[in-house]
This record gives structure tokens, sequence and C-alpha cells, in this order.
């Protein structure tokens, strides 16, 4: 395995994403989903990114890259249809130690971008380590199918019950048996088809008390 798999936390960090153009837009609207701050140079930028300049959500600088776009930068994007000034951004980002993905590059990257399923918190990421993106993108639609949106309510749930349950203080094993339990297929089933009567007399039954959502701080 030659990359390690890693999530990074970019909440309210600058990033950079050199280029305006499709790539680009994808990458910096996957840079905001994370909840980062996007700084965005190129002479020309999609109609979309140009939406998002002028809510503010992104920072613009028309114009061609200088090293001083790097500045205070966490994470650098170069996705520009010029080889030598993604190579030039690589270079410079390697010797400050920014973390920096060149577009269909992955010799030049720190870190490659995988292909995503997101549902909610749950965040499965898939890489074929840059030998084929194709494939990457196949399994995702493939999960996309197998792994419907019950999951993000599932996962909320799950997370405010643990809660519940660590407070207990009860043994881990004892967690451990109620937390299994608490994944099993039926209850992303039930989550499904909305049988919310169902769901609760499932939790009850494994937890040995009911618990309404509100006292979860949920909602159906």
């Amino acid at each position: 395995m030659r990359y390690f798999p890693i999530f990074l936390d970019l909440n309210r960090k600058l990033c950079l994403a050199v280029g305006g153009g499709r790539v680009a837009e994808r990458k910096v609207q996957s840079l905001l989903k994370a909840g980062a701050r996007v700084r965005v140079v190129s002479p020309q930028i999609t109609a979309t990114l140009r939406k998002l300049k002028q809510k503010g959500e992104i920072l613009y600088r028309s114009g061609s890259f200088q090293v001083k776009d790097l500045n205070d930068v966490h994470l650098a994007i170069a996705a520009t249809n010029d080889r030598k000034t993604n190579e030039k951004i690589s270079n410079l980002c390697r010797r400050r130690r920014i973390w920096v993905n060149v577009v269909d590059e992955p010799a030049q990257s720190s870190f490659i971008v995988p292909s995503v399923v997101q549902r909610g918190d749950l965040v499965l990421a898939i890489s074929t380590s840059g030998k084929s993106p194709a494939l990457a993108k196949a399994l995702r639609v493939k999960l996309e199918k197998e792994i419907g949106p019950e999951y993000s309510t599932w996962l909320k749930l799950l997370g405010a019950i643990r809660k519940k349950v660590l407070a207990l203080g009860l043994s881990p094993e004892e967690n451990k048996r109620i937390f299994q339990r608490l994944t099993r297929d039926d209850m992303g089933l039930r989550i499904r088809r909305k049988d919310w009567k169902g769901l609760a007399s499932r939790m009850q039954m494994i937890l040995g008390r009911e618990l309404r959502w509100s006292e979860l701080g949920l909602r159906r």
C-alpha cells in the first residue's frame, strides 16, 4: 500500500485552487463541503465559480499563479492546463511543506483525491492509488446505489445513542454488544421504510428502555 488513508480537517483552513475550469470547480466544491476557506487563482473561471465568488463563498484573483498565492495556505490544488505551471506549484508546495495535489499527476502530488460516497457524516473514500480513476468512479456509482440516504439518519441515531449508552457506565463488553446489535441491517431497513414504530420497538428491545427522538436531540 503506497498511500496512507487519511481524512484531513480543513474546517476554516485556507486552501488554494489554481485553475478555473470544470475540474477546478469540482475540487473547489469539495473543499467548501469540508468547511475550508478557498482561494481561487485563474485568468478565467466557470460560471459556477463566478457565482460562488459573487456570493462571497470563495476568494478569487484573476490572473496567473504567483508565489504569493501560497501565503498562509494549508493545502493546494493545481488544476491548470499548463504542465509547467502545475509542476512549479508542486515544487513550491513541497519546499514549504504544503499539501499539494496536481490533477492527473500522482507523481507530483503529496496526496491524491479519492472518489467519495457521502451520506451525511458517513464518508466512504475509494482509491486505486492513482492507477485507474475510472474504476474508482465505477465503484463509487455502485456503492451509491447500495448505500442509500437512510445511512445518514442511521449514523445520527447511532451517535446520539452512543452518548446515552456510554453515560450508563456499563462494562466495555456490554457496550460492544449493544453497539453491534444497533448496526445490524434490519435497523437500516426500518429507517429506509420509515418504519419508525418498528424502529423504536427494536431499539427498546436492544437498550432495555424507550428512547424518544426528542430525548436524543433528533428529528425523524
